[in-house]
């Protein structure tokens, strides 16, 4: 991936969430779970389509309610207000959230790449909510609990087994596996809460759309995201090996190059 272009962001906080852009062209938005910064995840793919002649948006939904209708009816209104047709990136929750957005607003989206999605809630999903709920309510005293969960569910046995990247990531325990933000948090648990089997409704899709699904991703799994991927007509899956849930900033080299190809032949940039 290129890091080359550097482009300052124009930021705003409105009553639909928060956004930040850089550049100019057919937009490009990224969607994803509350407690994923989408600033960040992105981050590492924003140069390349800087460089394609895309406009490279984040956008961080806070409706006023929790569940996932609310979600996505916050992001409908947020692509309401918007120029022109966006594409969508998502990732987990993002992801879902972006499917939704599709079959919802056709007309506001061009097509959507689905990265780690899923349509409904499966009973080891259900399993690890509980879990997270219960860390959730906890005290620091529960942080290494919540460090291992985080390492689990997002990353491959070979990173694990990395003792070099394990303890870097024990010593970044409070930037990203620590106590979640209470509201974050909620919004979080209650759109999976929610969200059960959406993949009838799928079926209505018509925007252009690519899944993707990383095949050690212990979190939302290739599974569900190739039942996605069988519920919406004409999408296009792929399934990476080796690789789990983190990918998308883990391995950017492999996620991202199918995606860009992806928005060249449906979102026509430069």
């Amino acid at each position: 991936m290129t890091c080359c272009v550097f482009v300052t962001a124009d930021q705003s906080e409105d009553d639909l969430g928060v956004v930040h852009s850089w550049g100019s062209g057919p937009e490009v938005v990224f969607l994803s779970n509350p407690l994923a910064d989408p600033v960040n995840w992105s981050a590492v793919v924003r140069d390349e389509l800087l460089e394609l002649g895309c406009r490279v948006t984040t956008f961080e939904h806070r409706p006023d309610r929790l569940d996932w209708g609310s979600a996505v009816g916050c992001v409908v209104e947020f692509l309401g207000r918007r120029r022109a047709p966006v594409a969508l990136v998502g990732w987990s929750q993002g992801a879902a959230i972006a499917q939704e957005v599709a079959l919802a607003s056709p007309e506001a989206v061009t097509c959507a790449a689905l990265l780690a999605t899923y349509g409904r809630q499966n009973e080891i999903d259900k399993t690890l909510q509980q879990s997270w709920d219960r860390l959730a309510q906890g005290d620091d005293d529960l942080d290494s609990l919540r460090l291992a969960m985080a390492l689990l569910t997002a990353y491959p046995p070979q990173r694990l087994a990395d003792d070099n990247f394990v303890a870097h990531m024990r010593a970044r325990q409070v930037d990203w596996a620590g106590r979640p933000d209470p509201q974050k948090r909620r919004r979080a648990g209650t759109f999976i809460a929610t969200y059960q089997d959406r993949l009838p409704a799928l079926a209505a899709v018509t925007t252009p759309c690519l899944v993707m699904g990383f095949e050690l991703d212990t979190d939302t799994f290739a599974a569900r995201a190739r039942e996605v991927a069988q519920a919406i007509p004409r999408a296009r899956y792929v399934e990476l090996d080796g690789i789990a849930h983190a990918a998308p900033f883990t391995d950017p080299q492999r996620v991202w190059p199918p995606v860009i190809d992806f928005l060249r032949r449906h979102h026509r940039p430069r």
